[in-house]
């Protein structure tokens, strides 16, 4: 009687551990409104069915959770799903093993996805040997927010907004004669000011036979001594990294924000005035043609060595990122742009938001930006627009010391990608890549 009343205990055990659903842990950056968005489609999913329990953790900032990633990877600790940044994309490309591409993933456990139907530019710059590599997640171009109830006082609205830097300087000129304080302000200014300055106007930031930085450029130098001079009229105030220049604007100081396209909705709740969006202006003496922007925000990515379940899990998680209801809810709640507008998307209107249609418009061509570590350049060009500013160097010389360390960073991260330490017979010892500036760590494989 007591063996079968164990047993009975026994297999009760067993079968509620069965039952339990498996956790796969997913890191993201996103805080605040954006979070909570995250949160809420995370707990659909969880709702839904009861295999898997994902469980989103917030690890702070793209670089903070890519450091956080370099050490939990050595340590066989990664999570099943990571959120990494545009210019994090090499990163995690580099050594192969820390990734499982998404296409693969997906292949394996038999489930589809519409990626034909993906925008083209998220399918070029996600995909290698047109191999779809993770799950565009928060898609997004830089755009200029305005306050429109400002604007109007002086006749401007959407339909004859200034399209270059010299109209708008005009307008700004208005607007602080009409005692407004403080002109334009930017978030991300290396993302904003360099990288999609150069590829509105059509500048590489590297040379393709060479390898090297050139954005050390004219046109760039041109760019930058303009908002140094904007700087001392207050046409132009500098806020900081990332985005800490938001408060400048949301407080109503500053008339004009280039920020992410992805901001709107959080823009919209806190301001009290009309918030106006329209594209980046243009330089016409650089380029008449506007060229496609960049690709902004994030995608999420499969972290390789998890076991077949998780991976399962994973996939399945990703299936129902990519359904049109969930990309609907996510739009809408979250201002970014979704995977796709045509074929399976073609229901998701987004004419009604001017920032969605922005995006749409300006990522139709199908490229890819950014080679080598671009996260760790942007740092760099962070530090140099900075020392511009606080007029500890002219835009030409933190320009050219930007593009000497790029090329540094360039360098090594080639040397790493491509060559294979061996010892003394002959035999292969191990790869190595920098993962991250901000880790130190190297990661062997």
């Amino acid at each position: 009687m007591r063996r079968l009343i164990l047993s009975l205990l026994f297999g009760f055990v067993c079968c509620v551990q069965a039952a339990k659903p498996v956790e796969i842990v997913f890191w993201h950056s996103m805080a605040g409104q954006l979070g909570d968005e995250v949160n809420r489609l995370v707990d659909e999913y969880n709702s839904r069915q009861k295999d898997y329990q994902v469980k989103a953790i917030y690890k702070g900032e793209y670089t903070d959770s890519l450091t956080s990633f370099a050490a939990a990877f050595r340590a066989h600790k990664a999570p099943a799903i990571i959120q990494v940044f545009e210019v994090g994309t090499s990163t995690m490309l580099t050594p192969k093993g820390i990734i499982k591409p998404l296409q693969q993933l997906m292949v394996e456990q038999n489930i589809s996805l519409p990626v034909e139907d993906f925008l083209p530019a998220l399918r070029s710059f996600y995909s290698k040997n047109n191999e779809l590599l993770a799950m565009p997640f928060n898609t997004s171009i830089p755009v200029l927010f305005y306050n429109a109830n400002a604007l109007a006082e002086i006749g401007i609205n959407a339909n004859n907004f200034p399209k270059s830097w010299d109209s708008l300087e005009k307008v700004i000129v208005q607007l602080r004669e009409r005692g407004y304080r403080c002109g334009y302000t930017s978030a991300y200014p290396a993302w904003i000011q360099i990288e999609a300055f150069s590829a509105l106007h059509g500048l590489p930031l590297t040379d393709n036979s060479s390898g090297k930085a050139i954005y050390n450029n004219p046109a760039i130098l041109h760019h930058l001594q303009r908002l140094h001079r904007w700087q001392r009229p207050h046409y132009f105030e500098y806020g900081g990294r990332a985005s800490d220049a938001t408060i400048l604007f949301t407080s109503g100081r500053c008339l004009f924000f280039s920020q992410s396209s992805g901001a709107y909705n959080s823009l919209a709740k806190v301001v009290r005035f009309k918030l106006g969006v329209a594209a980046l202006p243009m330089d016409n003496s650089i380029s008449s043609y506007r060229h496609s922007n960049v690709v902004g925000g994030a995608a999420l990515w499969a972290v390789a060595g998890q076991s077949p379940t998780i991976e399962k899990g994973v996939a399945r998680f990703f299936a129902y990122i990519a359904e049109v209801k969930t990309q609907r809810l996510w739009q809408q709640n979250t201002g970014y742009i979704p995977v796709g507008t045509t074929g399976t998307y073609a229901s998701l209107t987004i004419s009604a938001k001017p920032q969605l249609s922005l995006a749409q418009q300006e990522l139709s061509a199908t490229r890819s930006y950014y080679s080598g570590p671009q996260n760790q350049i942007r740092i760099i060009n962070d530090e140099a627009l900075e020392a511009v500013f606080a007029n500890i160097k002219t835009p030409e010389q933190a320009l050219n010391e930007a593009v000497k360390r790029a090329n540094y960073l360039l360098l090594r991260f080639a040397r790493n990608v491509g060559g294979m330490k061996r010892g003394k017979g002959g035999g292969v010892l191990a790869r190595k890549t920098l993962i991250t500036k901000a880790t130190g760590f190297d990661i062997v494989v």
